[in-house]
């Protein structure tokens, strides 16, 4: 038996202009973009006409469906996000802005699926936006968190290999190579650290350090062809930065696995 819906266009416009309101400051929040309401409601605008169209256009649910859906959340992100000032990074924040669309989108669905049968449609809607809208307050106040303690993500990358670690800022941290006076920056070694000094022995460094306690000792070390740091609104790249390498943890609760020079954010 074949089910008939009727769907009225205007009422299917209006829920996915709503939709998209309430998804894109949610959106827009965790992006740390500035929310501008004329730029919100063209964006939402922009997404219910684009939902009606990709409606009666009766294109199914193939590949087609997909790339018009992700293309036209890129345009909604575009027209809400602030000018460009790097191409790289803007369509880093893109593919996350659109991450966080789908996975509030995915997350809505399921969760109304199973509220609605208990409390009801109206409620249940009431009761899902509150626990979405209570996640994105989390992970924001976890990320204000980190970013109270300095805390980045990084990539070490030599020759193609990238190794990704949350990093510590440290103003502490004044650690120097002797030969070329370099800033040292401090990482748990890993087994691809290790390979490194073995592929690249010309690369190979030896970093003397002296701890609180006055001990003094050595640290291996590599000189990178990148290291990055990912901030909110910009990245730092520093090309043939020294790192030296750690064997043990650098935190007792494993936040971050590298500690920065202090040099490579002034």
């Amino acid at each position: 038996m074949i089910g008939i819906y009727e769907i009225y266009i205007d009422v299917f416009l209006v829920q996915n202009v709503l939709m998209d309101i309430q998804l894109l400051i949610l959106t827009l929040l965790l992006l740390r973009e500035k929310i501008v309401f004329p730029r919100l409601l063209g964006a939402s605008l922009t997404g219910g006409a684009g939902a009606v169209m990709i409606l009666v256009s009766g294109m199914g649910f193939g590949m087609s469906y997909v790339v018009s859906v992700l293309g036209l959340d890129a345009v909604m992100l575009l027209i809400c996000m602030r000018p460009p000032v790097k191409g790289r990074l803007v369509c880093r924040r893109l593919v996350m802005g659109i991450i966080y669309l789908h996975g509030m989108v995915f997350a809505y669905g399921k969760l109304m699926e199973c509220a609605g049968r208990i409390v009801g449609e109206w409620m249940a809607q009431v009761i899902v936006t509150g626990v979405i809208s209570g996640i994105v307050v989390f992970m924001l106040a976890y990320r204000r968190l980190m970013g109270a303690r300095h805390i980045y993500d990084v990539t070490l990358t030599e020759e193609g290999e990238n190794v990704m670690c949350r990093a510590l800022f440290d103003t502490g941290n004044l650690l120097t190579d002797p030969v070329s006076g370099k800033p040292v920056s401090v990482v748990e070694e890993t087994d691809i650290m290790k390979g490194w000094l073995e592929k690249y022995p010309q690369k190979y460094k030896i970093i003397p350090y002296q701890s609180v306690g006055n001990e003094h000792g050595l640290l291996e070390g590599i000189v990178v062809d990148e290291l990055v740091i990912r901030k909110e609104q910009e990245q730092v790249v520093e090309r043939g930065a020294v790192v030296a390498f750690y064997k043990g943890k650098l935190s007792r609760d494993g936040e971050f696995q590298m500690i920065l020079n202090h040099s490579l954010m002034m």
